[in-house]
């Protein structure tokens, strides 16, 4: 391979993120399986990408942006067999590529996000989950991720954040519908760190939006990881209600209601309609509970309820702040 092939570890990766507010770009196993012309399960090939891929490859890291690569150039013998097996006949495979690369002075670990499963030891990960949760820190999160994921929907990762707001993303060909979701970023992004969980897509949206002051990190599988550390599992296990990393054919959830995670949803980027669901409302308060519930609760995510009023009381106006706060879908005139 060209070059000497510096790659920081976790921890010294987090140190310089969290001095200088700088976006991450991680390339693992899929993105050389695009930059190869190969498609891979939640994202087709398309050359354009290909091409963006070895731009950001071949970007240097700085304050701004940290390209991030897998520590594994240098030896494996911190990771379990499977890893091991795994990405000896990835770099064998693909070593004409890796030849190829421009290689930069230094790179960050792209396993900020994998700091747990493929380990074979893992007494560090708490630690490393720790650290990790420093960047969120008493911060305002915007979360940016497939319709699947429901990251941190069950466990306590991003407790320690002030608030969470989601955009919502197909789970699949991400890339296609890049610049609505790099728009709903500029509009609902401001003053918040930004974490995306959209495979491919995602170290696009670090290069792009880290020049205009945001901060965008390409966080990846890190809601499986953490999962998995909180149960002790060696092998990966599915999780029943949202994706697992590497269950990638998997789309048999269970459809569990979330009210919470439902009411975090800003924005919804779907290849589904849009739907506007209007209620006329002029009189019996009694019933508009039961009106605005049953509609918030509908399974579609990607509408908008329009609720039209013609009663000011203070009942009425209580009943519909309540419900506004719980669900941000709907709108009131």
């Amino acid at each position: 391979m060209s070059g000497e092939i510096n790659v920081l570890g976790i921890d010294e990766t987090l140190d310089y993120v969290l001095k200088n507010g700088s976006s991450v770009a991680r390339f693992g196993d899929g993105e050389i399986d695009i930059i190869s012309g190969r498609s891979i399960p939640y994202q087709d090939y398309d050359v354009e990408l290909g091409v963006e891929f070895w731009s950001i490859l071949e970007n240097k890291s700085d304050e701004r942006l940290v390209v991030c690569m897998p520590d594994v150039f240098t030896g494996l013998d911190r990771y379990n067999k499977f890893a091991r097996d795994f990405w000896k006949v990835h770099l064998d495979r693909y070593k004409e590529i890796y030849e190829n690369i421009n290689w930069m002075r230094w790179y960050g670990s792209t396993f900020i996000s994998r700091p747990y499963i493929d380990l074979e030891d893992k007494s560090h990960s708490e630690r490393y989950f720790e650290h990790l949760k420093r960047l969120w820190n008493h911060r305002d999160i915007l979360i940016v991720e497939g319709d699947t994921s429901k990251s941190v929907v069950g466990n306590d990762l991003f407790d320690n954040a002030n608030s969470i707001a989601r955009i919502i993303c197909p789970s699949k060909n991400a890339y296609f519908f890049l610049e609505e979701i790099e728009t709903a970023i500029r509009m609902y992004g401001d003053n918040k760190i930004v974490l995306v969980m959209l495979g491919p897509a995602a170290k696009l949206i670090a290069y792009h939006l880290s020049s205009e002051n945001r901060q965008i990190i390409d966080i990846g599988n890190i809601d499986s990881e953490y999962e998995w550390s909180k149960m002790g599992a060696k092998p990966k296990v599915k999780m029943p209600y949202k994706h697992t990393a590497e269950f990638n054919y998997s789309d048999d959830h269970l459809d569990i209601e979330d009210l919470n995670y439902r009411s975090q949803i800003v924005y919804t980027v779907d290849n589904f309609p849009k739907i506007s669901v209007i209620i006329y409302f002029d009189g019996d308060t009694s019933k508009l509970d039961n009106v605005l519930l049953s509609v918030s609760e509908q399974s579609y995510t990607n509408i908008e309820i329009v609720v039209i009023i013609n009663d000011t009381s203070y009942e009425t106006m209580k009943i519909c702040e309540q419900m506004s706060l719980q669900d941000n879908r709907l709108d009131f005139t």
